[in-house]
């Protein structure tokens, strides 16, 4: 160690200092990528703000999520909602059901098929991009189970809607397979985006879209969104029906569990990038040190130092400025999470994906004496290849 620092003070400083940053860059990296996988794989950004999470039966599969109109579906989705709304660590819960309707100008008589998405709607709460905002109100229809309240035939659009029909807001539209006609709230700002494609859709109060879709008897929706900021309502969720999965707002966009390799790909690839950088900066500005120090050798085997001891000095050398780069890389890479951290909490809105743990730390320290020894066999070779009495004559 005394060496390593010594050198920082002498002309070899700039090559110390090279080897110390190669290895710190490349842990550095090491550390970014590995905790990028570890979030990836453990599913820790469930601490996004305003999480969402879909209670969804097992038969509908998680990759349909959002928008999967067939197969199982859940039952007395009110009671079960009103029951979730009454937890304090929920902001939010509705049912969401999915069905397609046609949807019919009552002047010039065109039509088109939409997708309708039936929720309760509350102020300032989305599903499926749609803001409910414009269908809060009385909400009455399912009249605690006998669907004999009042209709409000509230329907927020999408731009595809309203230009197909030639639609603005106050207009009536007439709903297929019903005597029922529903008014336009709102145009929505975007069309539903479905993972394939846009498709038109409507928003309506979920009461009203069971009325006119045979969904009344068992009062059946699709799923169950739940809105909370915190995750240890997962375990209610996940009992709370049986058959059911619960599947979280950034697992739909890769960022939850993973059951792919893809994470442990990540950390592999960083961790050979990490190494083969930090091996070749180490083992090149050492060979260069001891090129150019042979005379410091030459005297530690003249003053009666063996070449076993010259070998493991130039080992511990070599291990040493590995070491001290994998710690200056650790401190950057550590920087490096928070600020990944921060730009994805800006563009993507979760705020916790990258994961520095303990682990990672020292799976970052452990590569940086891999690279060390990795790197000692060429500094080892110029050691041995040096010639005391040929060394001290120059």
């Amino acid at each position: 160690m005394r060496r390593v620092v010594g050198r920082l003070h002498t002309g070899a400083r700039g090559r110390t200092v090279v080897a110390v940053t190669g290895v710190a860059l490349a842990v550095a990296l090491l550390v970014v990528v590995t905790s990028l996988s570890a979030g990836l794989a453990g599913g820790a950004t469930v601490q996004s703000e305003d999480i969402d999470y879909w209670i969804v039966p097992d038969e509908s599969g998680a990759g349909s999520v959002p928008l999967n109109a067939e197969g199982a579906q859940l039952s007395e989705v009110h009671q079960i909602s009103a029951q979730l709304r009454a937890d304090p660590r929920i902001d939010y819960a509705t049912p969401v059901a999915i069905a397609p309707i046609q949807l019919r100008h009552p002047t010039t008589n065109d039509r088109m098929y939409v997708l309708a998405l039936g929720a309760i709607p509350e102020s300032e709460r989305h599903v499926a991009g749609f803001n409910t905002t414009p269908l809060v109100g009385t909400y009455s229809d399912q009249a605690n189970g006998t669907y004999a309240g009042s209709w409000t035939g509230q329907v927020v659009i999408s731009p595809a809607v309203a230009a197909e029909l030639n639609v603005t807001p106050t207009d009536d539209i007439e709903l297929s397979g019903s005597t029922r006609r529903g008014t336009v709230t709102h145009v929505s700002d975007t069309n539903l985006n479905t993972g394939v494609g846009e498709v038109p859709a409507v928003v309506m109060p979920l009461a009203e879209l069971q009325s006119i879709t045979g969904q009344t008897e068992s009062d059946t929706a699709d799923q169950i969104l739940v809105s909370t900021t915190d995750p240890t309502v997962r375990p209610l969720l996940t009992d709370i029906y049986p058959g059911t999965s619960v599947v979280s707002r950034t697992g739909l966009t890769g960022a939850a569990t993973s059951t792919t390799s893809l994470p442990l790909a990540m950390a592999l690839a960083a961790t050979l990038v990490a190494g083969g950088i930090g091996v070749a900066f180490v083992a090149t500005m050492m060979g260069l040190e001891l090129t150019a120090s042979r005379q410091e050798l030459a005297i530690l085997g003249a003053i009666g130092f063996s070449a076993r001891v010259r070998i493991l000095l130039v080992s511990i050398e070599t291990v040493t400025i590995a070491v001290l780069g994998g710690l200056l890389g650790i401190g950057i890479g550590s920087g490096g999470v928070a600020g990944l951290n921060l730009v994805i909490a800006e563009f993507v809105g979760v705020t916790t994906l990258a994961t520095l743990t303990p682990g990672i730390i020292l799976y970052a320290l452990a590569a940086a004496v891999a690279v060390g020894v990795l790197a000692v066999p060429y500094p080892l070779y110029l050691a041995t290849q040096t010639n005391v009495l040929a060394a001290l004559s120059r």
